[in-house]
């Protein structure tokens, strides 16, 4: 029975007024390395594509499931849309403030978990650890999913723990409708939710016939919810364009059939390249001493250090197969467990020996400053993988100068109406422009793919009443033609890419 009068109590009996204190500073941490200059890296081609599609889905009911048009699940685009009507005239940081949310719903689930698993300690030493390790920092701060899969991962394991140890039918109720909410989310929650049935692992040592009841018990309560989160699943079958989810998830994972032809085509790449993207998004550090705590719980506590190693090792074999595509954001969980396994040996050398455990908590931050510094006042040399860098600051899915070009068009439109005619008709440029533009702009976007000479003809009838941009994000060398006029190039850091901005002309 629900009785809030016993949290409370139990709660009184665990925090005191000095851990409220550290609670408030966890949480004043947490915001403020999240929200400084949240939208002053530039924008990535898909934050803009997924900003538009909650705009579009906020304006238009019956495109609530706009982005299965590109197999993706409608999570994000439903949960960005409160946040565009806070911030109409920021599109880019109301975006964001929904990947910040989801890092707080992290943060929250981590702390819960380590208080559950290791104590009060813990739970403060591993929030100090979300908050500045840069893995977590950065994708935090960004319009994009993968901190809030990260941040489903955390209470799907928690949870199946919980669900494990007290085998209770709300627990099961709870998990399911993570699990399917998650699913809304990501394909690879599914995966995850799959890697909760190893949780018996978890079960104590007593006799045979007991274990088996609770094993059968928990798998009955696992059918449970996992028939929940695919009921949940499933509401997106209301859209016509659920089958694309299945058509996207083959873009980036190996079919049956490719896996029995080529086995091993992408294993050798995944198998150096996870560690690599882990090693140094996490500024090393982290990872090198959870290492060294993940052995020091598989010794001290075996069934938990086999669970979560299961939940390690198991991805890590199976992603080596299957990955077809290997970005650093795909495998962020991976930090998070990390963090635990650093989190449990700061505690287990902390009974030996406080300096130690000083010295690494002092290292960790010594570890992570300059990064985490770049990350939020100095994001282009943030020290990101080449993979990354190229992604977000210095190659062609930078929106470096994009909003630059809409301040121009909006000074512009101060006479008359502005149109955009732009290179890239899906991400870069079109939507990425879309995401500046504010309700009460006269600037209008036209996007082609590719942008020739045609179109400028075909658009010159517009002059009359409207000044028209040209902008092109992906050609360096533009070819010369007499129907446009050279404004600006707004080079992007270590010159290797641009995004050039002319004027259509009579």
């Amino acid at each position: 029975m629900f009785d809030i009068f016993k949290i409370i109590k139990f709660l009184k009996s665990k925090f005191t007024f000095k851990d409220l204190l550290f609670i408030s500073l966890i949480i004043i941490l947490f915001f403020a390395t999240r929200l400084i200059n949240l939208d002053k890296l530039p924008i990535f081609t898909d934050e803009g594509i997924y900003i538009h599609w909650a705009k579009v889905a906020w304006h238009d009911p019956a495109w609530r499931f706009i982005s299965l048009t590109d197999g993706r699940q409608p999570l994000q685009t439903w949960g960005t849309i409160p946040f565009l009507k806070l911030f109409p005239d920021n599109a880019l940081l109301g975006g964001r403030l929904f990947a910040v949310g989801t890092g707080f719903f992290a943060l929250t689930g981590l702390f819960s978990m380590m208080f559950y698993l290791f104590g009060k300690k813990a739970a403060y030493i591993a929030s100090f650890l979300y908050i500045f390790t840069p893995y977590f920092l950065f994708y935090d701060r960004l319009a994009l999913m993968d901190s809030g899969i990260n941040a489903f991962i955390i209470w799907i394991l928690f949870l199946s723990i919980l669900m494990v140890k007290n085998l209770t039918l709300d627990l099961a109720l709870i998990f399911g409708i993570t699990s399917g909410v998650a699913m809304l989310a990501k394909s690879s929650a599914q995966f995850f939710m799959g890697l909760s049935a190893l949780a018996p692992i978890l079960l104590n040592k007593e006799k045979f016939s007991n274990l088996s009841k609770k094993a059968v018990n928990y798998f009955v309560l696992f059918f449970i919810g996992a028939s929940i989160a695919v009921v949940i699943y499933n509401v997106q079958r209301l859209s016509p364009f659920f089958h694309y989810i299945g058509e996207k998830n083959h873009t980036f994972i190996y079919t049956i059939p490719e896996l029995i032809k080529e086995p091993f085509k992408s294993v050798w790449f995944n198998f150096y390249s996870i560690p690599y993207y882990i090693l140094m998004e996490s500024a090393f550090f982290i990872v090198i001493v959870g290492l060294v705590g993940w052995f020091t719980l598989l010794k001290n506590n075996v069934r938990l250090g086999l669970y979560l190693s299961a939940w390690t090792l198991i991805p890590y074999v199976i992603f080596c197969f299957v990955a077809k595509v290997m970005y650093p954001r795909y495998i962020i969980f991976f930090a998070m467990l990390f963090s635990i396994y650093f989190t449990y040996y700061l505690i287990h050398i902390t009974k030996k020996s406080q300096k130690i455990a000083s010295v690494l908590m002092v290292l960790f931050f010594l570890s992570v400053a300059y990064f985490d510094y770049t990350i939020l006042f100095d994001y282009k040399n943030i020290p990101l993988p080449d993979i990354d860098r190229g992604q977000y600051i210095t190659g062609g899915s930078s929106g470096y100068g994009i909003k630059e070009v809409v301040e121009y068009a909006r000074d512009l439109s101060q006479d008359k109406p502005v149109k955009i005619l732009t290179e890239g008709n899906f991400g870069m440029a079109g939507d990425v422009l879309d995401t500046f533009i504010r309700p009460t702009d006269k600037i209008t976007i036209s996007a082609y793919w590719p942008l020739t000479e045609k179109e400028f003809i075909d658009n010159k009838y517009l002059l009359e009443n409207e000044h028209v941009l040209v902008v092109y994000a992906y050609q360096e060398n533009i070819p010369k033609s007499s129907n446009i006029r050279f404004i600006k190039k707004f080079e992007k850091p270590e010159n290797k890419s641009s995004i050039q901005l002319f004027e259509l002309v009579k």
